[in-house]
């Protein structure tokens, strides 16, 4: 028996429904299988074999879903068209899904070096920071130095004109 289906909804793509669809196809034992993303906003697959394990599969369809969608219509029909065995399209959808791995990680990569640079420049402002502060604690240590000994200078000068004794 061989089928379509379509999946719609605002959140469909980009969250690993047609990787869910295939776990499902090989758990029901279809031994035809495809999907992919249509427009924006559908997932379309084809699928074949024996009439039970298709039934069970469009079950299971209609009663689960991978985390996060969020699924307006899901429709099924007959198909008379060509469709890929399973594990053919297990690995060419494994190479695709590879490729895009390459790509975030890339971007990933790329992103790092950039924080790194980033961080960087503000361990070099951090130290540039310190090095004022630390600069501005000598000359508050001497300016207050030169206040206390002026202070001191002052009150030995009051006590003498006073004659108090020291």
């Amino acid at each position: 028996m061989k089928r379509r289906l379509l999946i719609r909804g605002s959140r469909v793509q980009d969250i690993g429904y047609r990787m869910f669809l295939l776990t499902l196809a090989s758990e029901h034992g279809l031994t035809g299988f495809q999907a992919r993303n249509v427009g924006k906003d559908e997932v379309e697959a084809v699928y074949e074999g024996p009439d039970d394990s298709v039934r069970a599969f469009e079950s299971d369809v209609r009663e689960l879903a991978p985390g996060g969608a969020e699924v307006e219509d899901i429709l099924f029909e007959d198909y008379d068209g060509p469709v890929m065995d399973i594990e053919r399209f297990r690995s060419y959808f494994t190479t695709l899904q590879l490729g895009k791995m390459i790509e975030v990680g890339l971007g990933m990569l790329s992103n790092q070096e950039a924080m790194i640079q980033k961080l960087d420049a503000i361990s070099r402002k951090q130290d540039e920071t310190l090095n004022e502060l630390s600069g501005l604690r000598a000359d508050l240590r001497m300016a207050l130095d030169e206040r206390l000994s002026r202070l001191e200078r002052d009150i030995l000068l009051i006590k003498e004109r006073l004659k108090i004794e020291q």
